[in-house]
């Protein structure tokens, strides 16, 4: 099989991946086990290539040994499988990334290849970091080559599910990776669509609504992990200087629902995960009403999470308006984006009233939603939790016919 582009998101609460334009997810979750249990894991024949995404279990040689590692929703019930969420979680050392992108392409083998071939061949990957992984280091290329490092050439995996067993050779031919929050500024400014005369062709063009030609931009990306903020100059042009990055010093949103579940609703919700999906079900009614199934109880949580959710968008806000000080009596506005902008959106609101009238917040600060336009013709139309994986996917096409 060839994959011509292959791009990767690896987030704290889900991996993001679109291969030659099919996009799926992958929760975070990658738990090592010992082959005996690995072995016991195996009881039901799945032959449906659709199901493996919720039963992977792969096995990789690292260090001229042989791991086993329980992924996605196969590992989401372990204890293990969120232990990195309280703290920054280093992507260029962890090994999360690496086996999540080897199972996403066994995935994508399963779905889409013909069941003959063991190799494949990538043509060009990209993936991203995050601006404080970025930031420690005296260049942003050095940390930048050391994950393109990471992917570049051969690699050997074993799908152990039942069912789907096979082992795959990957070689990666070209990776870039870029950075996390700023390349968003790509999927802001330009769209994909489908060609005028021939469908299956996608041409690049710019939004015709986006116009930010008199302002300096700060991009604030709201992830469950980090929390980054890039100003960029007038008309979304690139940052100008090492200084137009900054890392929001803030307990992971992730930790933080985390220390909720467990000083108040450990009873209810017995991983973080659960938690999180509940919130994520429920934000949009404005009120979290949790059923418990075993015993028809309902149980109401609206006052618990929603002053969590206020207090983290108040420190959020303040930093957010600190970490960039107006110069020369410029104008900053602020796009928020990021997979938890839309649970923190209303409070986030809530919490700029504190520090500026409401016609200021209302002009200056922005949320993604409010600013793409809907467009029939659009491929993949970003949302907060895409920006950035639609941005690749925009790069990776220009450069392949570049090249």
């Amino acid at each position: 099989m060839n994959i011509k582009r292959l791009n990767c998101d690896f987030g704290n609460s889900t991996n993001n991946f679109m291969v030659d334009g099919y996009y799926f997810e992958l929760p975070t979750n990658v738990v090592e086990i010992t082959e005996q249990r690995a072995n016991e894991l195996q009881v039901n024949v799945i032959t449906d290539p659709k199901e493996l995404l919720e039963r992977l279990v792969v096995s990789i040689e690292r260090v001229n040994e042989k791991k086993y590692y329980l992924v996605g929703e196969m590992a989401e019930l372990s204890k293990l499988s969120n232990s990195h969420v309280g703290n920054m979680h280093d992507k260029i050392k962890s090994v999360i990334p690496y086996v999540s992108f080897l199972s996403a392409i066994g995935y994508y083998d399963a779905i889409k290849g013909d069941g003959k071939g063991k190799d494949i061949e990538i043509e060009y990957m990209s993936c991203m970091l995050p601006i404080w992984l970025l930031k420690r280091e005296q260049k942003f290329s050095g940390a930048q080559k050391r994950m393109e490092g990471r992917f570049i050439g051969e690699h050997t995996v074993k799908i152990m599910t039942f069912g789907m067993e096979k082992e795959l050779k990957i070689i990666v031919k070209n990776v870039k990776c870029r950075i996390e929050s700023e390349v968003a500024r790509h999927a802001i400014k330009y769209k994909m669509v489908k060609g005028a005369a021939d469908k299956n062709t996608i041409t690049i063009e710019k939004r015709n609504n986006i116009d930010f030609a008199d302002d300096p931009i700060v991009l604030a990306d709201i992830g469950g992990g980090s929390t980054d903020t890039v100003k960029l100059g007038k008309g979304l042009t690139a940052p100008q200087s090492r200084e137009s990055f900054q890392v929001i010093d803030i307990e992971p949103f992730l930790g933080e629902i985390e220390r909720l579940r467990k000083e108040k609703l450990l009873e209810n919700f017995h991983d973080l995960r659960g938690l999180e999906k509940f919130i994520i079900r429920n934000y949009s009614k404005e009120k979290y009403i949790f059923r418990d199934e075993n015993t028809g109880k309902y149980y109401e949580f609206t006052d618990q999470i929603n002053e969590v959710l206020q207090e983290y968008a108040s420190v959020l806000v303040t930093k957010f308006l600190n970490a960039f000080v107006p110069e020369n009596g410029e104008t900053i506005k602020f796009v928020y984006f990021g997979g938890e902008t839309p649970i923190l959106k209303p409070f986030i609101k809530i919490a700029l009233l504190k520090h500026m009238s409401e016609l200021a917040a209302e002009k200056n600060h922005l949320f993604l939603d409010e600013i793409i336009e809907d467009d029939r013709k659009e491929i993949f139309k970003p949302n907060d939790r895409t920006i950035n994986l639609t941005a690749l996917e925009i790069l990776s096409i220009d450069e392949m016919r570049t090249v």
